[in-house]
């Protein structure tokens, strides 16, 4: 088997184990508040708050962000901001777990979990589209969004750095066509974000 092969293999193989541990991580903090309250804030926050500041949205907007997972931390940082979110979703126990931990949140009004893997979605709804890191169709879903999206919305991805590029490949923001403007965020815990503006 050629190395690009077994390179290939292994980072999907890697990927599905590292969602699926991730997730149980992350449903197991809608448990333990304080727990979960350090983790959004160490490894989520900041982050959020550097592409909220690169996209420039109006409050109140509406937001989709695509792999949502069973603790939405994008989607309860943003709704908290003042927008209103549709997390969608591929995986019903992720799903599940997520609108039980929305429904003890003061923004849980703010916030609608969709089922959905993002392909079958009406993107002129949104003034902006998230994408997380995790996303395993994320540039055919990104190459879609370009081309369907509303000109003037904003496209949010998050790419590897540092040590997650062993695992996760890098998009380059350049590579799509039908976009105006594409700024980056710092490196912050071994991500950093996109910001794109449709054409």
């Amino acid at each position: 088997m050629p190395a690009k092969n077994l390179i290939s293999n292994f980072k999907e193989s890697f990927h599905n184990k590292a969602c699926k541990a991730l997730q149980k991580l992350e449903a197991s903090f809608n448990k333990i508040n304080y727990t979960g309250y350090l983790y959004d804030k160490f490894f989520y926050n900041r982050l959020i708050a550097a592409e909220l500041e690169l996209a420039e949205l109006k409050r109140g907007s509406k937001i989709l962000h695509i792999g949502s997972g069973p603790r939405p931390m994008t989607a309860v940082y943003l709704a908290r901001q003042g927008y209103f979110v549709d997390g969608l979703e591929i995986d019903p126990e992720a799903r599940q777990s997520s609108c039980s931990y929305l429904n003890e949140l003061e923004v849980k009004d703010k916030i609608e979990i969709l089922a959905g893997n993002g392909k079958e979605i009406d993107y002129s709804k949104y003034a902006a589209i998230w994408l997380s890191l995790h996303v395993k169709t994320k540039k055919e879903l990104l190459q879609e969004i370009s081309k369907k999206a509303l000109s003037g919305t904003k496209i949010i991805y998050r790419n590897p750095a540092s040590w997650l590029l062993a695992f996760y490949d890098e998009i380059c923001p350049r590579s799509f066509t039908n976009i105006n403007h594409c700024r980056e965020t710092p490196l912050i815990k071994a991500k950093r974000s996109c910001v794109l503006e449709v054409n």
